[in-house]
């Protein structure tokens, strides 16, 4: 329940980090700015995956598995357009899910 009102299907996610890239910069990947860049990113990531999988974990032992978390199958993605933009649709095992889209955002 939410408010007064119950739910089946809730999602959860998270920003993991910016999707962007700058077109005027010369791309040199041996620049130390950005294999820092790169490191932190990648840290992030994992500090958030840890933190979700652990969030996930909590609220199913708290219900007693009343409520379940379901992960996409990764490897069975596939390119889709289901809303006029091309995305990266995953199946999971009860439905197909975009987990990212990229945007093109002007400064």
């Amino acid at each position: 329940m939410f408010g007064k009102k119950k739910h089946l299907d809730v999602q959860f996610y998270t920003e993991v980090g910016e999707i962007t890239t700058d077109l005027g910069k010369h791309q040199h990947m041996h620049d130390r700015d950005d294999l820092a860049a790169e490191q932190a990113e990648r840290e992030l990531r994992h500090k958030l995956t840890t933190a979700f999988k652990s969030f996930t974990e909590k609220v199913e032992s708290m219900t007693k598995n009343d409520v379940e978390f379901d992960a996409p199958f990764k490897d069975l993605g596939f390119p889709g357009a289901p809303f006029r933009s091309t995305v990266q649709l995953q199946p999971t095992s009860s439905c197909l899910v975009n987990l990212t889209e990229w945007v093109i955002m002007d400064n």
